[in-house]
């Protein structure tokens, strides 16, 4: 054999044996990994943290965003009205109940957010995390609903004291939020309808852990 063909030989040999290497690696990890989820899962495991919970939760918070969305939207719109538009100037005090229902559903949002996070949180601890592109859409999604949605009320509650700490424009940032938020629900809502479904109301199955 000459010289080259020796030189290729161990070269084949010596990356046979970094890929047994790196993929034995790869496997202890996420052995490591999933061990770890599962016990992180079985610490976490309590009986209010189900499915049926969550869906409980997750209608009630966007019937809250819902409604906060509409007294927001006719507050935005009594503001700068679209061309062409009118409102009606009585009953005199409709826009204070609107608007005092706007603050009191968007105070109600921080403690019904926390409890869903509460609950569904153990979900974060899954391995593998991922499994399909349908599962990269999802969890983005929700990075962006949650982090939008605990802004939201956030920064309308400072609002409330007329304090702004930050650079930017309440009202456009509020807004712009508020569809953010609606949109992001209607695609939570589809990817999770057939979980909806099932435990929308109580059921054999409502032990069910998330």
């Amino acid at each position: 054999m000459s010289a080259d063909g020796k030189d290729s030989a161990v070269l084949g040999r010596a990356t046979h044996a970094e890929t047994e290497a790196v993929t034995h690696l790869t496997e202890r990890v996420s052995e490591r990994l999933a061990a770890g989820s599962r016990l992180a899962q079985l610490s976490l495991r309590s009986s209010a943290r189900t499915k049926r919970a969550a869906v409980v939760l997750g209608r009630l918070l966007a019937l809250a965003f819902v409604v906060c969305f509409l007294t927001g939207l006719y507050s935005h719109l009594l503001q700068d009205p679209l061309p062409g538009m009118r409102f009606a100037t009585t009953p005199s005090w409709l826009y204070q109940v609107t608007q005092g229902v706007h603050i009191t559903v968007g105070l109600a949002l921080l403690p019904l957010l926390l409890a869903k996070l509460w609950t569904v949180y153990p979900v974060l601890f899954r391995w593998p995390a991922i499994t399909s592109w349908r599962d990269v859409v999802e969890r983005g999604l929700i990075a962006v609903l949650v982090s939008s949605a605990l802004l939201e009320p956030v920064i309308g509650l400072i609002n409330t004291f007329q304090w702004y700490p930050w650079p930017f424009s309440f009202r456009r940032v509020h807004y712009g939020l508020a569809w953010l938020i609606i949109g992001g629900i209607a695609l939570h809502v589809a990817f999770k309808l057939p979980i909806i479904v099932r435990h929308w109301r109580s059921g054999h199955d409502d032990e069910d852990p998330v």
